[in-house]
């Protein structure tokens, strides 16, 4: 079997399809992909909405909720409580197959008739006090966390696993406790503004160390102590800088970030963020095999166009999921087994073209179904008449070539502006109505409603009193209010961070721009032999190309236009391990 060359039929690029690739095509029995792999995942993002929340009312129990879906929403939404409970079957909504109509806007009706989980997350059921979270998992006493599970005591954070004591985090895994506004990092305790870092104590501001305790303001360090600037000092001496620095107050710290901004760009950066892999290329991976073209990813195994998940196996065009096996084409798609085209579907096996499935097999076109199987567009089969009906609805849809293909993004529940695909593919709303998306004119959220000027907050958070928790601010980025709430005051008080002058948001966005998006470029080393090919970093050894251009080419998600110093590995070790 040979690559082959194909035109995306959405943004009309060329994009390969390689032999491993069709061999998973063939494995699971699918048809190529028609959309190129950009395409594939901006179509799946569209279905996503993370961090937007309203207010709602459960349609069975009248209780006042927080769901995912605005209220002029046309679904019905159900709380928690009430969607898990067997008040109600999804196979009560069960439609015939209408092989006159096309098969995407028969399921877009069933998924409009079928009540729908408010969030997508266990609060009450496995995890307790967790409310304000959307898919989330196991978790306890967490508030404005998105996508994670097995975390405790957790605020506005995303993408986490097994941490304690958290707040405005992205990527967080492997016991990690009493962290701050950091990026990628694996068993840190006390630490903030730490990022791709693992095994740190009482670090601040670090980038890409290892194994420290005590040092700020740093880059590329291993196994250090009391090092400030990569430069290292006593402990009487770290503990004075540190104090000049003033971290408990608002113009310390912006003092330091922008001189960590300014000094990580002096130091080279290794191509890509693999730690533990072999035969991966992607970035921000740990532990992984045979990974390719994949992002953000722990413990996984031969998969392509993967991202953010833990312990993924066999498995093509994911956007976030743990412990799968054999899916493709889906969104969250946990502890399932051949999940295909499918949307926060859990513990599955053998299901196709569902949303919100859970603990059932061999269902096709279902929204809703809890332990069931052999379901089509939630009507219930026998195994005979399913097998002959799936085959039937495939040739369908085949004919009006929507097999093979994800749920259209105008299909979408969300306006694209609410999605996460607004985030990596930003559209303006004209364009996005142009084509033939959703748009949400206003987002909820309100502004105007301040109580008190950051001017008249103490720029010590030593100095801020409890009464806080009672005021409304204003985000000085952009302008909509927003609160520190109890638990959010306590952990500044217990890691001496001063009050935020910005939403969660804005510092959310802040913390995406700061990574490299998912996607490769193909690139040279930047190692011009005694220097940096820009000449800022001067090289600390003679490396093995000598005073010579490295020949060494990668695949990075560093775009040739950025900024930072690209090293290949071979080079950065040289100069950082």
């Amino acid at each position: 079997m040979k690559s082959e060359t194909k035109t995306c039929q959405n943004c009309k690029q060329k994009f390969v399809i390689e032999p491993d690739d069709f061999t998973f095509y063939k494995k699971i029995k699918v048809p190529a992909p028609t959309f190129c792999p950009e395409c594939r995942r901006q179509r799946r993002l569209s279905w996503r909405n993370d961090i937007h929340l309203y207010h709602h009312t459960c349609g069975l129990c009248g209780k006042s909720i927080v769901s995912i879906f605005a209220p002029d929403s046309p679904m019905t939404i159900y709380c928690n409580k009430c969607w898990w409970s067997d008040k109600w079957d999804a196979r009560d909504y069960g439609k015939d197959i209408d092989f006159s109509k096309p098969f995407f806007e028969q399921f877009r009706g069933l998924q409009n008739a079928v009540p729908a989980l408010a969030l997508i997350n266990d609060n009450d059921i496995a995890s307790v006090n967790c409310e304000y979270t959307q898919d989330v998992a196991f978790s306890k006493n967490c508030y404005m966390l998105f996508i994670a599970w097995k975390m405790e005591n957790c605020l506005y954070s995303r993408y986490g696993a097994q941490g304690k004591d958290i707040m405005d985090t992205e990527t967080v895994a492997g016991a990690c406790q009493f962290v701050y506004d950091s990026i990628f990092i694996n068993k840190c305790y006390h630490c903030r503004n730490i990022y791709w870092s693992t095994a740190l104590v009482d670090c601040a501001f670090c980038y890409d160390c290892r194994g420290c305790s005590n040092c700020f303001m740093s880059f590329g360090l291993r196994h250090k102590q009391y090092c400030f600037k990569n430069k290292q000092y006593t402990k009487e001496e770290y503990e004075k800088i540190i104090a000049d620095y003033r971290l408990h107050a608002w113009t310390g710290v912006q003092r330091a970030k922008q001189e960590f901004e300014n000094m990580i760009q002096q130091y080279p950066r290794r191509f890509a963020n693999l730690w533990h892999c072999v035969n991966c290329t992607g970035n921000d991976m740990l532990h992984c095999k045979n990974m390719k073209d994949s992002f953000n990813v722990w413990k996984g195994e031969n998969c392509r166009y993967f991202e953010n998940g833990d312990g993924p196996k066999d498995s093509y065009d994911i956007s976030i999921g743990g412990e799968h096996n054999q899916c493709y084409e889906s969104i969250t798609p946990d502890h399932s087994y051949r999940n295909l085209f499918t949307i926060f579907s859990w513990k599955n096996s053998e299901i196709t073209y569902c949303e919100n499935c859970h603990s059932s097999k061999y269902l096709f076109g279902c929204s809703g179904i809890k332990k069931g199987e052999y379901c089509i567009l939630n009507k219930q089969y026998t195994k005979k008449e399913y097998n002959i009906f799936r085959k039937k609805l495939i040739t369908h849809m085949k004919d009006a070539g929507e097999w093979g293909e994800f749920f259209p993004g105008s299909l979408s529940h969300f306006g694209y502006n609410e999605t996460v695909a607004q985030d990596y593919y930003p559209l303006r709303k004209r364009e996005t109505i142009a084509r033939g998306l959703r748009w949400r004119d206003k987002l909820q959220f309100t502004t105007g409603k301040e109580t008190i000027r950051f001017q008249d907050v103490p720029d010590s958070i030593d100095e801020v009193q409890e009464k806080i928790i009672n005021e409304i601010f204003s985000c000085e980025q952009c302008a909509r209010n927003f609160k520190i709430v109890p638990q959010e005051y306590m952990f500044y008080k217990k890691m001496r961070i001063p009050i935020p002058r910005r939403c969660f948001y804005c510092r959310q966005a802040e913390r995406i721009h700061f990574r490299t998006p998912s996607r490769l470029w193909h690139r040279t080393c930047q190692c011009a032999g005694e220097k940096s090919g820009n000449k800022v970093y001067q090289n600390t050894i003679k490396h093995f190309h000598g005073t010579n251009h490295c020949p060494n080419g990668f695949e990075t998600s560093y775009a040739p236009k950025r900024k930072e110093i690209v090293y290949c590995e071979k080079c950065y070790q040289q100069e950082v391990v």
